[in-house]
């Protein structure tokens, strides 16, 4: 078969009327998200989101122009849906001894800081003075102890209009954004305490069958099949039977899928935690069986979520192994987005996985592609053309976010 990077080039060069007149009239009724992440996964005959995320981290690692453009996109944003905000909070996640994390938090707050006063409000509860952490280039940042009076979020004499929240509250929400008079974006009923996978790529799925109809393209193509399974325990390995037998039923549906486009290749799928982030309980199987025979060390890995939660749900989704390579490395595409624009085109590259393995871990390396050259790059298209790529793709997830967001809103 062609390859998918050809087949999406000449989809976006067709049909480019009917791809914005789809963006426009969804974001118009379910207006995007102040940020996104998107991790995409390209094995030269698909290409799809594997992961969508609300609270991103990250954006230390943008390079200089595409935080110039997260910068302008980002004042699009506020000034279109929030024209009165002018002293914002950020409030990111708890660990302190993260510089590469707090590094993201900076970046961010520069992003934001461009027409506005930014400050960062912690949610650490017993913090009780400005706590200074020095990071690397003789960069530092500034935590400021929370503190409610009446409904306002305040540091010090610092009134906050609105709160922009970097922790995926997996913990669930925090008591002080209760009855707060400024906004909290994203909408912290987005944290992982609430939202699942399952549901994000179901929205998605029926996103991409929607716009495929129109330039004529199987979803599959950009999409991966998925299906959910509850009520499990790993540790005391209950529920294991029922999970096995959707594993096996999604691999039987990929392999057609695979016939019918004459990939010589067997499937595999990841099972991961419907509530899942930072890269925790995810698990590439090749069979029922092998959830069936699962080691302690896969028990141990399954059963737990950030923040000492205990895994009962996970999503069975498709296999995606990666053919991206940057510097002959193995990569994976992270697509960052501000008001459902794509602001970089970054990749996770990790030698110590292979082409089938999640590649968030530890001895992971990131890069823009912005800074890169060509010669750089094994991505199945040049730079420009790949970008339109990213582009398409990570704005369907995107907008799969938003209509999340909107579900909410609407109750």
């Amino acid at each position: 078969m062609k390859k998918i990077t050809e087949i999406l080039l000449q989809k976006i060069s067709e049909k480019s009327a009917e791809i914005e007149e789809f963006f426009v009239e969804k974001f118009s009724k379910n207006p995007p998200l102040i940020y996104n992440s998107v991790d995409l996964r390209h094995s030269s005959f698909k290409i799809a989101p594997v992961d969508t995320n609300c609270f991103p981290a990250g954006f230390n690692n943008l390079s200089p122009a595409s935080k110039e453009l997260a910068k302008k996109i980002a004042d699009e944003y506020l000034s279109k849906y929030f024209p009165h905000a002018k002293k914002i909070l950020i409030t990111p996640e708890n660990h302190t001894q993260n510089l590469r994390y707090l590094e993201n938090v900076r970046n961010l707050q520069e992003i934001l800081s461009d027409k506005r006063e930014v400050r960062i409000g912690s949610l650490i509860e017993d913090l009780k003075e400005m706590m200074k952490i020095d990071l690397e280039n003789g960069h530092f940042i500034e935590l400021h102890p929370l503190q409610k009076q009446g409904d306002k979020i305040v540091v010090g004499d610092f009134v906050a209009d609105l709160i922009v929240t970097n922790n995926d509250l997996t913990s669930g929400i925090p008591q002080i954004f209760q009855n707060a008079a400024a906004p909290v974006i994203p909408n912290v009923e987005l944290g992982w305490h609430r939202r699942v996978k399952s549901h994000h790529f179901a929205i998605y799925n029926d996103l991409v069958a929607e716009l495929c109809a129109k330039i004529d393209l199987d979803p599959w193509l950009i999409s991966t099949l998925q299906s959910e399974c509850h009520d499990i325990d790993f540790k005391e390995q209950i529920g294991l039977e029922p999970l096995a037998k959707k594993v096996d039923e999604l691999l039987q549906k990929t392999a057609e899928k695979y016939q019918q486009y004459g990939i010589d290749e067997a499937p595999y799928c990841y099972i991961k935690a419907d509530h899942g982030t930072y890269g925790m309980a995810v698990w590439p199987v090749m069979s029922g069986d092998e959830v069936l025979h699962i080691n302690k060390k896969e028990r141990n890995k399954m059963n737990m979520l950030k923040g000492s939660k205990q895994n009962t749900s996970v999503v069975i989704q498709e296999g995606v192994a990666t053919v991206d390579r940057i510097n002959s490395e193995i990569a994976e595409p992270m697509i960052y987005l501000m008001n459902g624009e794509v602001v970089g085109n970054l990749f996770r590259v990790n030698n110590s996985r292979d082409d089938k393995t999640n590649l968030n871990s530890a001895g992971a390396s990131f890069f823009d592609l912005s800074n890169l050259n060509e010669e750089q790059l094994q991505l199945g298209a040049p730079k420009n053309d790949i970008a339109k790529i990213y582009s398409l793709v990570a704005k369907i997830a995107a907008l799969a976010a938003a209509v999340e967001n909107q579900q909410i809103v609407k109750g």
